[in-house]
């Protein structure tokens, strides 16, 4: 499913430790991360993200629904187990996926926002 594009991946290298990024959770079993956004569109905007260089949600929802379904639960579990300590997603979160496209950077991921 990677695509040399997803091999440069800024996620990737986040994850391995080769750049800086905070990683919130992470589940090394599943390999899913939850990411804090470098570009946030909100107050809380963090980034549930598969460890391979998948380049989009859309191919990843196309050729293992599966596993883009346990990204969304990964991404609801953790969420919600992180709102105690971030009063603002005590009000509730959303979660959004660009399909087409949109991707800025060619990674699958969905996006988790404060809700405003």
């Amino acid at each position: 499913m990677a695509n040399s594009a997803g091999e440069n991946s800024p996620f990737v290298a986040i994850i391995t430790g080769e750049q800086p990024g905070e990683i919130l959770a992470r589940d090394d079993e599943k390999q899913f991360a939850l990411v804090k956004s470098l570009h946030p569109e909100g107050a809380i905007h963090w980034l549930a993200i598969p460890y391979e260089p998948i380049p989009s949600i859309e191919e990843l929802e196309k050729n293992d629904r599966a596993r883009f379904l346990e990204l969304v639960e990964f991404a609801i579990t953790h969420t919600q187990a992180l709102a105690e300590s971030y009063p603002l997603l005590q009000r509730g979160f959303t979660i959004k996926f660009h399909f087409g496209g949109y991707e800025t950077v060619a990674h699958a991921k969905l996006h988790i926002l404060s809700v405003e």
